[in-house]
């Protein structure tokens, strides 16, 4: 039987929607909060994107071996400092924010 309210009137399907499950993705209604990521379908993403990186360096080693093209070496500086960038962006930018106003 379905629950009263329930848009797609599947039994039990508003089990999804408490807070304990919230992380796996499977809600029919987005929580209230800035920063909500889901496991689901991100993880998939994160699947497709480490089966490609394996795929490339057994079958198309030199594609991704070598030396870095002349001009991007600050962008493989960039990628071996991402979390430390990450991290240091949002106090530049609220600074920058509050310089601004």
């Amino acid at each position: 039987m379905a629950r009263q309210g329930d848009p797609r009137g599947l039994a039990g399907a508003g089990l999804l929607d408490e807070r304990a499950f919230n992380w796996i993705g499977w809600i029919s209604r987005k929580p209230v909060t800035e920063d909500y990521v889901p496991l689901l379908p991100w993880l998939g993403v994160m699947w497709w994107g480490m089966a490609a990186g394996l795929w490339l360096l057994r079958n198309r080693p030199s594609w991704v071996q070598g030396p870095i093209p002349p001009g991007t070496g600050w962008l493989a500086w960039l990628g071996r400092w991402s979390l430390s960038w990450y991290m240091l962006h949002q106090p530049l930018l609220i600074g920058a924010m509050l310089l601004a106003r």
